[in-house]
């Protein structure tokens, strides 16, 4: 999906009126090793994490 058909359909009203999917609900959080990862609010374990993170301007 998209950013922009998202934020469309979110823009005019609910975006499941449109057929856009909701979106899930993340948290950062450090695993045992110490690097950053993303998993889901009710999850125990992340779904993905980065090793080396770095810092990147735009």
């Amino acid at each position: 999906m998209r950013a922009r058909e998202w934020l469309i359909a979110f823009r005019y009203g609910c975006p499941a009126e449109y057929g856009v999917p909701t979106l899930p609900s993340w948290e950062q959080c450090r695993d045992e090793d110490g690097r950053l990862a993303l998993r889901e609010r009710d999850a125990d374990e992340p779904f993905i994490s980065a090793a080396n993170p770095v810092t990147v301007r735009r």
